[in-house]
């Protein structure tokens, strides 16, 4: 009977051992977790304070007035009388812009250089002289632009698609994107395609099967306003004109060399530029992909090799070039972004003479016009 006893009361000292263990264990545990999130607290607030790839600074307005405009002189014959009539709606500033868009619609050749007859009658070839058409186009155009709340980009998309894009961007978020544009085409094309009026002529439009309108259209007006960011001949180891990286004006966020992370020392091989998700990305040279693809801590990233040198795109949020493909000075070939090390949207570009070594300071490469 006491050898009972004694067995029991064994069993409960074990018993009550154990859950005395357990408690001390899972106290243990929550004192972990508790000092998991403190170390992502601090962790967070000093990403905040040393501004580690975190580059998005507050948003620049576009500003196309004052870039340089690379257009033909059939159009820039044109450039006074565009400038009339935008004057009218107090609206001359886009001059630029409307010049830009008339490279892309006629090359400034031809009766109705705006290819406004559409807009004025519904039907093509109603206009005959290219002071009519610039009066119809431009009317049209301000139409577009103020309906599209001052957005040059969705305005110059509308101009090609119709009003109806404007109606769809807003149901959709309320700001021009480029996926916007795919899927509305997309969308329009399956209703329209057994017309057999509207086919697929650029690659892209091929691939998603978007053949109602220009999806590339808004890349394809603006090239003609691409500002040269660089100095010729006054660039040290590279010479020539650069194309700008981005469509808006340049902000550096974040500069080249030595920085202190995390109480540590970094070293920043590029420099970075605030953009926006919407913000397409230019090659600034011609040359060829050597690298298209995932890279780690770059996260989207596009090499290109010009001569002795290569650029580097990196954090974008779509690629689309590929490697081995030719690429020509100001062609699109990704939108900016944030992946890889990063939490915030940026373009980090590098200059180097050599696929992940060689790396200089960009920064002197690029003019006064980089705040």
């Amino acid at each position: 009977m006491w050898s009972t006893v004694r067995q029991s009361a064994r069993v409960a000292v074990r018993m009550k051992w154990r859950l005395l263990t357990l408690k001390y264990r899972l106290i243990a545990l929550g004192i972990a977790l508790l000092l998991l999130l403190l170390i992502i607290i601090v962790a967070g607030i000093l990403d905040t304070l040393t501004g580690i790839e975190n580059e998005q600074a507050t948003e620049t307005p576009i500003a196309y007035s004052d870039a340089s405009l690379q257009v033909s002189d059939d159009v820039l014959q044109y450039r006074e009388a565009i400038a009339r009539e935008l004057k009218k709606e107090q609206l001359e500033e886009q001059t630029n812009v409307v010049l830009a868009l008339m490279m892309q619609e006629s090359g400034g050749r031809g009766n109705d250089p705006m290819q406004a007859s559409e807009s004025k009658c519904g039907r093509i070839g109603c206009i005959t002289s290219p002071d009519e058409s610039i009066q119809y186009g431009v009317k049209h155009f301000v139409s577009v632009f103020r309906q599209a709340n001052e957005d040059v980009k969705l305005t110059l998309q509308s101009y090609n698609f119709g009003g109806g894009f404007i109606d769809y961007v807003q149901e959709n978020g309320g700001r021009y994107t480029k996926q916007l544009a795919i899927s509305f085409s997309q969308m329009m094309y399956q209703r329209v395609k057994k017309t057999g009026i509207y086919q697929c002529h650029r690659p892209s439009a091929i691939e998603h099967q978007a053949c109602y309108g220009d999806i590339e259209y808004v890349d394809a007006v603006l090239r003609y306003l691409t500002p040269t960011v660089l100095a010729e001949g006054k660039t040290g180891p590279i010479k020539g004109k650069l194309h700008a990286p981005l469509d808006i004006p340049l902000q550096m966020t974040s500069g080249f060399g030595s920085r202190i992370v995390f109480g540590k020392t970094d070293v920043h091989t590029g420099i970075d530029f605030s953009c926006h998700d919407t913000d397409t990305v230019h090659a600034v040279r011609s040359g060829t992909v050597t690298y298209s693809g995932l890279r780690g801590p770059y996260g989207q990233l596009i090499q290109i090799k010009q001569g002795d040198w290569i650029t580097a795109y990196a954090h974008l949020s779509a690629r689309q070039v590929k490697t081995g493909q030719k690429i020509e000075a100001g062609q699109a070939i990704g939108m900016c972004g944030s992946t890889g090390r990063s939490t915030g949207n940026h373009l980090h570009i590098e200059f180097k003479t050599s696929d992940w070594s060689g790396h200089i300071d960009p920064a002197p490469l690029f003019r006064s016009r980089v705040k």
